[in-house]
């Protein structure tokens, strides 16, 4: 019997059509908290990553959507188990959803999951940025601010503030970072810390910012996401300066802000997808910081060279040089600082 055997080229051609109509990966992203409208928040810029990456990889490649359960805890479970059931890949940035991850990942075996701010969770891609090094350059910064002379509203006192939201691992790492900076300049500097609870609520910003002011801070480093808007448009008017976060807030507030902790969420999360359609996302743990370019503070833009002097700038980036080659070592102490009562 003859036998029939199809020509290479044309299974070649067969391959590439199945290919061409593969199914897009469906990605999900998981946020928590009102501020995606906000080009200042983290959730913004995470949406924006996301964004960037439909746009860049097609719909023939890829199928995105986001979820939020905007502070309404009972959403959580079933808006991670909806994401789950519809995606190949979700990225969870809110810690919020992560006690049920483990529920919805037996529920869902096929689905791949990307975790923000976790701590060796087994069968996920697990991200941790390093805020405290962004952190260390805020507080390093505003430590030698505080002294100049040649600065408005810079008091006579060593007082600097900075303004918390919840008590969750980035926010602490950045409190951490910010008091080690401080005192790594000056020990003598007193940093005030106030919490608020709170990621949104930008009047409740504004009065902790003018809390930190009557207590003698004359620069207050915003960590409260969206909210900190909030203290930063009181800035000018009530006598201190701040210092942004997430983005390059100077740009928008040049009379109210020094300088901004670059946190590049958004780019992450362009390049998590980037990886996972290459399928090249391993399941391990990833440590991102200055040296990997996703932390920064802003001492290149315009705005920053008009506010803080040329040797502040210079000092800091020596600074910051030094933390990317590890000769300065951010310990884990928990640097405690003034909290306000």
């Amino acid at each position: 019997m003859k036998k029939f055997i199809l020509p290479a080229a044309f299974i070649l051609m067969m391959i590439m059509e199945c290919a061409a109509f593969a199914a897009p990966k469906r990605i999900s992203l998981m946020l928590e908290g009102s501020d995606t409208a906000s080009a200042s928040g983290f959730n913004w810029l995470c949406l924006e990553g996301m964004r960037n990456a439909q746009v860049r990889f097609g719909n023939k490649k890829l199928s995105t959507k986001y979820y939020n359960a905007l502070d309404d805890n009972t959403k959580l479970l079933p808006l991670l188990k909806e994401a789950a059931a519809a995606s190949d890949l979700v990225i969870i940035t809110s810690v919020a959803y992560i006690k049920y991850l483990p529920e919805v990942m037996r529920e869902y075996p096929a689905c791949s999951f990307l975790t923000f701010d976790t701590n060796n969770l087994d069968g996920v891609t697990e991200i941790v940025f390093r805020e405290e090094e962004g952190g260390f350059l805020a507080g390093a910064l505003a430590a030698i601010m505080t002294t100049r002379e040649d600065v408005e509203r810079i008091n006579d006192e060593k007082k600097i503030g900075i303004i918390l939201g919840e008590k969750v691992p980035p926010v602490e790492r950045f409190r951490r970072g910010y008091i080690a900076g401080a005192w790594y300049i000056n020990p003598d500097i007193e940093v005030l810390c106030e919490y608020t609870n709170d990621f949104n609520d930008r009047a409740k910003a504004a009065e902790a910012a003018m809390k930190l002011k009557r207590l003698g801070a004359d620069i207050i480093f915003c960590v409260n996401g969206a909210a900190g808007i909030g203290a930063i448009e009181r800035a000018k008017e009530g006598g201190y300066w701040t210092i942004g976060v997430d983005t390059e807030l100077e740009s928008d507030f040049p009379e109210m802000v020094l300088t901004s902790v670059v946190k590049r969420s958004g780019h992450v999360i362009y390049k998590v997808i980037e990886n996972f359609l290459q399928d090249n996302l391993p399941k391990d743990r990833f440590s991102l910081g200055l040296k990997d370019d996703c932390i920064d503070i802003s001492t290149w833009t315009r705005e920053t060279k008009q506010n803080v002097p040329l040797d502040v700038r210079k000092r800091i980036d020596e600074l910051e040089d030094k933390v990317s080659s590890g000769l300065i070592k951010i310990k884990k102490t928990d640097y405690q600082g003034i909290f306000s009562k």
